[in-house]
């Protein structure tokens, strides 16, 4: 005789207990899951990096990379290339110059580009396309601008008779304090005799007062930096006598610190 309790325990136990079988099937399954999701995402990033790499390649070809310049260069004279490298600033600079025949006429014409380099490494420093008033300035046909030739002539009528000449000049400039001081100046015969500051009175030190220029001098000065093509010229000119009595030039906007700018006033004429 089989006791119940026993019986019941047998049955309930029985309906808890898990088939091996059943078990292994479910590992299996969740192996086979994770094996699954493992491919499929190591198949997203492989596309997704040949996606970049065609997206890439696109570029590339829609000209995304730089293309090596296959312009025709021009044979340049020593001539020509000195005058390049004055038109750009570097007259006194050991760079070397070349020019791509943009125009692909084998002549210097307003369109080809002047490729600068040289400096620590040998390699381009800048380029330059070329304009007409380039070429003109190169073929010396620049011309000076008119209201340049009414005021020099003007200046010169002024003071054709004059027995000396004086103002008030300041220099604006990266330098030294008493460079940019304010100097009363006398001229006399094309000269200057005297040059004092003009806030206390004291003579201009022979340092400074050498490398002063006579009124005919700063309209030379002006001149050669219309003929040469400097960058930019602001001048303003007194209505009556003519002289320049504001000047700003910019040789060059490639180099620093040589601007050249000054004022003048309070200038007398007097007669012989």
């Amino acid at each position: 005789m089989i006791n119940n309790d026993y019986s019941r325990s047998l049955t309930t136990s029985s309906a808890f207990q898990t088939s091996p079988v059943a078990t292994d099937a479910t590992t299996k399954n969740q192996s086979n899951l994770f094996l699954n999701n493992g491919l499929s995402d190591s198949k997203e990033v492989t596309n997704g990096i040949m996606s970049l790499v065609q997206q890439l390649l696109g570029m590339l070809q829609k000209g995304g990379g730089h293309k090596p310049d296959r312009t025709p260069t021009l044979n340049l004279t020593s001539e020509q290339e000195a005058g390049l490298k004055n038109l750009l600033g570097f007259s006194n600079e050991a760079v070397s110059v070349k020019v791509l025949d943009r125009q692909r006429d084998k002549a210097l014409s307003a369109g080809d580009v002047v490729v600068v380099s040289g400096g620590i490494t040998g390699g381009e420093i800048t380029r330059h396309t070329l304009t007409q008033k380039d070429i003109d300035q190169l073929n010396g046909k620049t011309t000076l601008p008119q209201d340049f030739l009414d005021s020099r002539a003007k200046w010169d009528a002024a003071t054709s008779n004059a027995q000396s000449v004086s103002y008030t000049a300041q220099n604006s400039c990266f330098c030294p304090p008493d460079y940019t001081r304010p100097m009363n100046i006398t001229e006399q015969n094309g000269k200057i005799i005297d040059a004092t500051y003009a806030d206390t009175g004291e003579v201009v030190p022979s340092y400074i007062r050498d490398g002063l220029l006579t009124m005919n001098e700063r309209f030379d000065q002006l001149e050669q930096a219309y003929l040469s093509g400097a960058d930019r010229i602001d001048v303003s000119y007194d209505p009556r006598l003519g002289y320049p009595s504001s000047v700003y030039v910019d040789q060059s906007f490639m180099i620093a610190d040589e601007e050249l700018s000054y004022t003048i006033k309070d200038l007398a004429v007097s007669a012989k």
